[in-house]
């Protein structure tokens, strides 16, 4: 049976001069699924989309929200521009776009005019004209000099900026994370806060034995702010961080911070796309303080302190659904994520006499489902991460705590690390504990 020919689209785009924000576009659709252009929440700032016939460009008809391109079911030449001004006007945040300062960054997806239903689609991009220094992505390299990447991972698309852009490439751990600065500097200057990513890759480093992959990190300033206020991975079609910096963060908070390594960290996973948002969060909010406590930036009694704060605020409240994957409330998706890597870490420890722990799973995850550029399932996760342990510790807690919302015993887990809580809320490390010797080794990174 002949091999189907999958749908092919190429993108020539030019970035916008100083001055205006009119991106211009040229595609090319080779066996498109449907007549139907669309351009999603980026359709009102879409202008003079026309198509190329008989050498002459032509505009395109709309109807029902789409422009209408019969002739893309073969192959066409679409001409058309975004008024990048226009879309980062009509929104808010980062899912579509955002003014910062003479740029504009907004995912990839939001300036690509694409025929409907387009999951299959093998998707290329090339820079063509314009002024490349103004323009900056995390896109996934071809080996042509542009991008491509997959219709299906549309819906993650990594950033891109257009306008006045610093870019200082770092090379940490085997990886080069290509660093863009939007807006004004911050106070503490480009070198410090370069210094500042470089340090939380090189933590997250410490796990996996390297940085897990190329990565585009978008430096956005706000006004008055004296710490790192948020941050986001966008990186199906090519791995990319937003890191929102605080203008007035001082540099020597660096360690203090934890935003930049959970983040980063968050790179080492593979992307658990329409399930596993308790995964992906729940990983990165465990280990975030343990690897900055391996790092020596915090004390294991500060470790230990903060899991027996925290850690509760994953238990199951009464009149929660069981499965853990049917609630989406923060403290669920983060600290109820967290909490099943502190019981899998301690389980795994213990089962194999301390000769494997979670790092043998995030290790064996990232080397066999990927890095976040990669869909994985959740159930490939547990299954890599037995095998890789030996023993089935990941796939019995998912079907007794994730599924069937069994009930953890935090305070006893606690007392056996040694962990003691004061009635003041404080806590104390005893070295006499059962488990005390597993403590040390999730706060070291030992066996």
């Amino acid at each position: 049976m002949p091999t189907r020919e999958l749908p092919r689209y190429g993108y020539e785009i030019t970035p916008p001069a100083a001055g205006s924000w009119i991106l211009r576009v040229v595609a090319t659709f080779e066996r498109a699924p449907s007549p139907r252009l669309v351009a999603g929440e980026a359709d009102p700032a879409v202008r003079d989309v026309g198509i190329i016939d008989g050498g002459t460009l032509r505009p395109l008809e709309r109807a029902g929200g789409a422009w209408i391109a019969v002739p893309c079911r073969a192959r066409c030449t679409i001409h058309y521009s975004v008024d990048l001004g226009a879309l980062a006007g009509s929104c808010r945040g980062f899912d579509c776009a955002r003014r910062v300062g003479d740029a504009i960054i907004s995912p990839s997806a939001t300036w690509l005019l694409c025929p409907a239903s387009s999951a299959e689609a093998i998707i290329d991009v090339t820079v063509r004209g314009g002024d490349a220094d103004r323009f900056s992505t995390g896109l996934r390299h071809s080996g042509h000099g542009g991008f491509e990447f997959r219709g299906n991972e549309l819906g993650e698309s990594s950033y891109s900026a257009f306008g006045t852009i610093r870019k200082h490439p770092l090379v940490v751990a085997g990886a080069t994370l290509d660093v863009a600065f939007l807006g004004s500097p911050l106070s503490m200057g480009d070198e410090a806060t370069l210094r500042w990513i470089g340090d939380s890759a090189s933590c997250v480093a410490r796990l996996f034995g390297r940085f897990p992959v190329d990565a585009a990190v978008f430096v956005v300033p706000v006004p008055g702010a004296d710490d790192v206020v948020f941050g986001r991975v966008m990186s199906l079609t090519g791995a990319s961080v937003v890191l929102l910096f605080g203008t007035e963060t001082p540099p020597e908070s660096d360690h203090q911070d934890w935003v930049v390594v959970h983040e980063l960290f968050h790179l080492g996973t593979p992307s658990f796309v329409a399930e596993g948002h308790w995964l992906e969060e729940g990983l990165a909010t465990y280990y975030e303080p343990v690897l900055r406590t391996r790092a020596g930036w915090m004390r294991e009694v500060d470790l230990w302190r903060h899991f027996a704060r925290e850690m509760r605020r994953g238990l199951r409240r009464q009149g929660e659904a069981r499965n853990l994957e049917e609630r989406d409330d923060i403290d669920s998706v983060y600290w109820g994520g967290a909490l099943f890597a502190l019981l899998a870490d301690v389980r795994i420890r213990q089962a194999t006499a301390g000769a494997h722990s979670l790092d043998d799973v995030m290790r064996a995850a990232l080397a066999l489902e990927g890095d976040a550029t990669h869909m994985a399932r959740v159930a490939d996760f547990v299954r890599v991460g037995d095998v890789a342990t030996e023993h089935y510790v990941l796939a019995d807690l998912f079907a007794r705590y994730v599924v069937g919302g069994g009930d953890v015993d935090l305070d006893a887990l606690l007392r056996s690390l040694g962990v003691v809580e004061s009635s003041g809320g404080e806590a104390s490390l005893r070295d006499d504990a059962p488990m005390s010797a597993i403590r040390h080794g999730i706060s070291s990174g030992t066996r």
